[in-house]
């Protein structure tokens, strides 16, 4: 199956608003929806916020079900100068840039100063739709990384003097760090709501449901390309 990870509420609306002949289930914590968007077939999860809740759910998932790929969707703040808001990023490669996910004794740590990446076929066809599909946001394609903490102000500053990201969020590098333990492809595609120009959750709040819906769009037509 190819499974959608979103964070949260905002983020996974656009997925559920389109999936069709729905089969709902429990997994975990989580409400797991399968069905298709557009005739591709996916399963769709809110894994909940942050580091540590992220990489449970998915490896809870990846326990409970064949999961031939798994895409991350949803949203992010800019580091990135030329990044406008609502604009969309697709990971090449993911690292966390504070904290890390506590991973169970029985599963060897990769070292996490070391980038995640994404999976190149997944890749390739990121890529074929950027060039083929007229998007109303600029996509772009770049390091992702990713923290325990909402950055607004001077730490993405901080964040960018240290590791160059074009953008960081809660999530994505837990998740891709759960993938590449358990060997599963995974892309993530993250949208901007803020930036070192207009940080902070008032921002956030603010461009929330657009750059939901960006991601979304991006992500639908890599659905379609896979398919």
């Amino acid at each position: 199956m190819t499974l959608i990870i979103c964070a949260i509420k905002n983020e996974i609306k656009p997925f559920l608003a389109e999936l069709e002949n729905v089969k709902k289930e429990k997994c975990a914590s989580m409400k797991v929806h399968h069905g298709t968007i557009n005739g591709a077939k996916v399963t769709v999860v809110r894994c909940g916020v942050g580091l540590n809740k992220a990489a449970v759910e998915t490896r809870a998932l990846i326990d409970n079900y064949t999961i031939s790929r798994i895409i991350m969707s949803g949203t992010a703040g800019g580091v990135e100068e030329k990044l406008k808001i609502g604009d969309t990023i697709i990971s090449e490669e993911i690292l966390y840039h504070e904290g890390k996910i506590e991973l169970p004794q029985d599963i060897s740590s990769f070292d996490a100063e070391i980038p995640f990446k994404a999976d190149e076929n997944l890749l390739i066809s990121a890529k074929t739709v950027v060039e083929n599909t007229p998007f109303t946001q600029a996509v772009y394609f770049g390091r992702i990384t990713s923290g325990s903490k909402f950055l607004s102000g001077k730490g993405f500053a901080e964040v960018a003097d240290k590791f160059n990201p074009m953008c960081v969020d809660m999530e994505t590098a837990a998740v891709a760090h759960v993938c590449a333990i358990n060997k599963i492809p995974f892309i993530a595609v993250r949208s901007i709501t803020d930036s070192p120009e207009k940080s902070g959750l008032l921002n956030f709040y603010k461009n929330v449901v657009q750059a939901s819906k960006n991601s979304y769009t991006v992500t639908e037509r890599l659905l379609q390309e896979l398919e």
